[in-house]
């Protein structure tokens, strides 16, 4: 049985183009089964791995809540639920699976889940020897999401993530203490992460000194927007002779009732500015039209990076700083296909793991070669049978 889900369903779409990945890989059953199961061993019904799994297809499929996955499951014949390893006869309550998910470990589960798409993604094993100093470059955005639907007298449950730019793929995710805000999760969140040929993009929030330090130690470049919470570091980059600069980078875009023109402009600045490890400042000014109201809107956004001269091509530094918004639309997927804004799952972990279910689900959607995930969940809530192969089962 192919270990990688990749290897059995690419035969689905027919335009995937993604290449062979791993096929050392535990099957995801597998990989789920080895997160910490917070249940007592006696009166155990449901193995944790295959129950999770399951709960992945639901998502997979379209459900958008605890009592659609528990329907979504027991859809399935008892004899495939047997072979899965749920007893086939007995029917699972959503409420039994909403305790569940409130008292797993959090962090165990987007480290096995979000390592488990990391290495699906990438083209070699991770214990590959280290890249030249001239590797192609890969975009990684820091941005949070606040689950709205979680609110309770604590407050709401605010998730960090790093996402790939090119795939949507969340690599790494951890939860905000509920007294504290992003910035202590940043370095725990890339801890664990290879930065080498990356490149951190995030907002300003995250343009902080111990941030950029930890980035370059890990051998990762940074790019991150500058705006007032950095008053000494923004007036200098705004003090900049940039009518001096030429233009470096020029794009005319139509879509979306809209017409955005960005002209960016470069500074070398090392060693004067004072930010660690700066090698250029970035100017872009974005000049946006609405073609329903003829209304023009001009902004201009600064920005610092220790990516040196010529490491790459301006248009390549340009698609890098339009990429970091590439995790506004992962969170636009979650809110409107999955309606995550509108769930109402509220105790312990259980928004988290919710969220983590949709971030796992969107990623193999992704590199199956789905670009448009509601076809991708209408078309597996339709075949349920190429979903189940993810997990070597067949109806």
């Amino acid at each position: 049985m192919p270990s990688s889900p990749i290897d059995v369903l690419a035969p689905h779409r027919e335009h995937v183009t993604t290449t062979d990945p791993p096929t050392d890989l535990p099957t995801l059953a597998e990989l789920l089964d080895a997160i910490p199961d917070p249940r007592s061993r006696r009166g155990r019904r449901y193995r944790l791995g295959p129950l999770l799994a399951l709960s992945l297809l639901a998502v997979l499929g379209g459900a958008t809540s605890l009592a659609k996955i528990a329907r979504f499951i027991a859809g399935y014949d008892p004899e495939l639920r047997e072979r899965a390893g749920l007893p086939g006869t007995v029917r699972l309550a959503a409420s039994t699976l909403g305790r569940l998910l409130a008292r797993l470990d959090g962090d165990a589960f987007d480290t096995a889940t979000c390592g488990y798409l990391a290495i699906l993604a990438t083209d070699e094993p991770p214990a590959s020897s280290p890249p030249l100093s001239r590797a192609p470059l890969s975009g990684l955005a820091v941005d949070g999401k606040t689950l709205r639907g979680s609110r309770t007298a604590d407050g709401t449950v605010h998730l960090l993530a790093a996402t790939r730019h090119d795939t949507q793929i969340v690599v790494a995710q951890r939860q905000i203490d509920a007294k504290s805000n992003e910035i202590p999760a940043f370095t725990p969140l890339l801890s664990g992460l290879d930065l080498t040929s990356v490149v951190i993009t995030a907002d300003a929030l995250h343009t902080q000194h111990d941030h950029a330090r930890h980035i370059n130690a890990a051998g990762g470049h940074y790019l991150f927007i500058v705006k007032g919470n950095q008053p000494t570091l923004h007036r200098r980059l705004k003090a900049l002779p940039w009518r001096e600069a030429v233009l470096n980078d020029r794009t005319d875009e139509h879509g979306h009732g809209r017409r955005e023109i960005r002209r960016m402009k470069i500074c070398t600045v090392r060693p004067g500015l004072p930010f660690p490890h700066a090698a250029q400042a970035i100017q872009v000014k974005r000049r946006r039209t609405d073609h329903r109201t003829g209304k023009t809107t001009i902004v201009t956004i600064y920005a610092v990076t220790s990516l040196p001269p010529g490491r790459i091509t301006h248009a390549q530094l340009a698609a890098l700083i339009r990429g970091h918004w590439c995790v506004e639309a992962l969170h636009h997927i979650r809110d409107v296909t999955y309606r995550e804004d509108a769930s109402r799952v509220r105790t312990g972990t259980a928004p988290r793991i919710m969220a983590g279910l949709r971030n796992l689900a969107i990623g193999l959607a992704r590199l199956l070669g789905w670009t448009n995930i509601a076809a991708a969940t209408d078309h597996y809530r339709s075949h349920p049978a190429d979903a189940l192969q993810l997990l070597g089962l067949t109806t």
